[in-house]
């Protein structure tokens, strides 16, 4: 993660709200693909709940073609 996102703290936060989202809703990645999430500035207080709302809102995008 860049340092461009605040200090280590808020990137080390951001890092584990992300590995949480991805712990509990596999089901929403396909294992067939890397994902690989990209924090912005606006990302240092983004908790579990936007970044689900988030994920659901990209969730068809995420699918693999063959199932869409």
């Amino acid at each position: 993660m860049t340092k461009k996102v605040g200090n280590a703290v808020q990137r080390n936060r951001i890092k584990r709200v992300v590995r949480e989202v991805f712990r509990r809703n596999r089901k929403l990645f396909p294992a067939s693909h890397d994902i690989v999430f990209i924090a912005k500035r606006e990302a240092k207080g983004i908790t579990y709940e936007a970044l689900l709302a988030e994920l659901h809102r990209a969730a068809p995008k995420l699918q693999p073609e063959a199932s869409r």
